[in-house]
């Protein structure tokens, strides 16, 4: 079990950081060390009792010193920073900006209506802003909303990664079809500004939002491709790090440096040195070092939930998935398909509650969503990356793997929108419920009985196929007044369609000449056109889908 003698430090260091962030509570925290350290003493692990005290001692001086310091940071009206992060569009008409402000150890969240062009990762912005206390825990105090002008341009790094992210967008929209364009940036540069809310809200649904985030997998694939080629090539093992490792600043240097980047590099590349090395490193002891070092460096990832789902997916693929793959290999299915359905059971087990928590409601078809799509996801990563490369060269270079990429692209998208419209797709939930459900899950498939839970599947799918025949979709749907005026345009003729200015979601062509469409119409760019006085009532929906009221489509 020398694997988990780092497992007390990093739980003690993510609950201590935890802690002083939920409470401020310096007692509380230093009470937590010593309670921690001597349970480890009692338990005659004087090692470990050591190494939780001095690593919890750490986190809790780095974390008072950082929030003293946020405390204390003086933030005028106006605040001038560095772009974190590429701005994230929560509405079509707000964004949401993370700055990072000198003499403040904790990035700034602004809020801002339209964004201003520039305004990417590494760009020097200024902002009239009026403050606000945060909601949100973390190192932070405050949150500010203003209008941002830009100073200077990225320079650096983060202006090489801007470059690419714009011409390979430029690239994807010139060559591949609607529902690729906003896919094949998410998955390869996590860039999804080309999604509309439709689509993001789909991904979401289906449970797999996960694909269009720079995360461990994508360095996992990119670095592992780098490894079976160097063996293939019958290279050694120090040629195969040295490779791997140039294939991780390639990517890095594609994606650009943002922290999200940098800590999905850090955990892609422990865990890939535990692969290589595995006699003297073991996953869990990567995993927990990625964790103790990442919560060190950055405080706030202890009340991330982007960051408790990323390493309790690791764990769980990592304790459960040999559990779940032996018995799932009984039933005689394709070995590509149990190991498949073992990583996405074994994701699902440790990630939903937290969903539950973070969400209040849980995904049913996220499990057969993730499997479904696995043989896709590799080819879409590499060949993208490969794609973002060439995009940099005169010539159309980049035009091939686009094109070997797209049906990859168009089958993942598919696969959404089949799982999004069963009845039931996502349902209300309790953390204590799913953790009851999914552990009878568990135990019914280490009992031998892989069968009988495939089947119970089955019978769902089937249930769902027919309860939703004659509706024709089973996503909510969106009503327009719900929508921001600036997001619907309405225009007289379909001549005008590509009038709509930039941001809207939805076009209304007012025109009646013509037939009635059998099928939906969208533009090039996925945005959905309506012809109310020619189709009739046409209902949108959130898996990005349309449905007429007399059932043509």
């Amino acid at each position: 079990m020398s694997e988990l003698r780092l497992v007390p430090a990093a739980l003690v260091v993510w609950a201590v950081t935890l802690l002083l962030l939920l409470t401020g509570s310096l007692p509380a925290a230093a009470g937590l060390v010593v309670v921690a350290a001597a349970c480890l003493a009692v338990l005659r692990q004087p090692g470990q009792a050591v190494l939780a005290a001095v690593l919890g001692a750490a986190a809790l001086v780095l974390t008072r010193t950082r929030q003293r310091g946020a405390g204390e940071a003086e933030l005028g009206d106006v605040v001038t920073g560095t772009v974190a992060a590429q701005p994230t569009g929560i509405a079509p008409e707000r964004h949401l900006v993370r700055l990072h402000v000198p003499g403040h150890p904790a990035e700034l969240p602004v809020f801002t209506g339209e964004l201003p062009a520039g305004v990417v990762a590494g760009a020097r912005v200024t902002a009239e802003v009026a403050l606000s206390p945060s909601d949100r825990p973390g190192l932070g105090a405050h949150v500010a909303s203003g209008e941002l002008r830009v100073e200077a341009e990225p320079a650096g790094m983060a202006a090489f990664a801007a470059h690419v992210r714009q011409t390979f967008g430029e690239s994807v929209a010139a060559v591949v079809g609607p529902a690729s364009q906003g896919l094949v940036p998410g998955m390869v540069l996590g860039d999804t500004s080309g999604q509309s809310a439709a689509e993001q809200q789909l991904y979401i649904d289906t449970g797999l939002s996960h694909l269009s985030a720079v995360s461990g997998a994508n360095v996992a694939i990119v670095t592992t491709a780098a490894v079976v080629v160097c063996r293939l090539l019958t290279l050694g093992p120090r040629v195969q790090v040295a490779a791997a490792s140039g294939a991780l600043l390639v990517f890095v240097g594609l994606v650009g440096t943002e922290p999200s980047v940098l800590r999905a590099s850090v955990t892609g590349l422990v865990g890939l040195l535990a692969v290589l090395n595995s006699a003297r490193m073991e996953p869990v002891h990567g995993l927990c070092l990625a964790v103790i070092g990442l919560i060190l460096w950055d405080p706030d990832l202890a009340v991330s939930y982007g960051f408790a789902l990323s390493v309790a997916a690791t764990a769980g693929i990592v304790a459960l998935h040999p559990l779940l793959y032996r018995p799932l290999a009984r039933t005689r299915l394709p070995d590509i398909l149990v190991r498949a359905l073992a990583v996405a059971v074994a994701a699902d087990i440790v990630t939903m509650p937290i969903i539950a928590v973070m969400a209040g409601e849980v995904s049913l078809v996220s499990v057969v969503a993730n499997v479904l799509v696995a043989p896709a996801v590799a080819p879409v990563t590499v060949l993208g990356l490969i794609a973002a490369g060439l995009c940099l060269l005169p010539g159309g270079l980049e035009i091939p793997p686009l094109k070997m990429l797209e049906p990859c692209t168009w089958w993942i998208h598919t696969v959404a929108q089949w799982c999004a419209q069963l009845p039931n797709a996502t349902v209300p939930a309790d953390p204590g419920w799913v953790l009851v459900g999914y552990g009878w899950v568990l135990a019914a498939v280490l009992a031998g009985h892989p069968w009988k839970v495939l089947a119970g599947v089955g019978v769902f799918f089937l249930w769902s196929l027919h309860a939703g025949a004659g509706t024709g979709t089973g996503a909510a749907e969106i009503p327009l007044e719900t929508l921001p005026e600036r997001a619907v345009a309405v225009v007289g003729t379909v001549g005008e369609v590509d009038t709509a200015p930039p941001g809207t979601q939805v076009i209304i062509v007012l025109d009646d000449t013509g037939r009635a469409s059998d099928r939906p119409t969208v533009t090039r760019a996925g945005v959905p056109v309506l012809f109310p006085h020619r189709d009739g009532e046409v209902s949108l929906h959130r898996d990005g889908t349309q449905h007429a009221r007399d059932g043509r489509f």
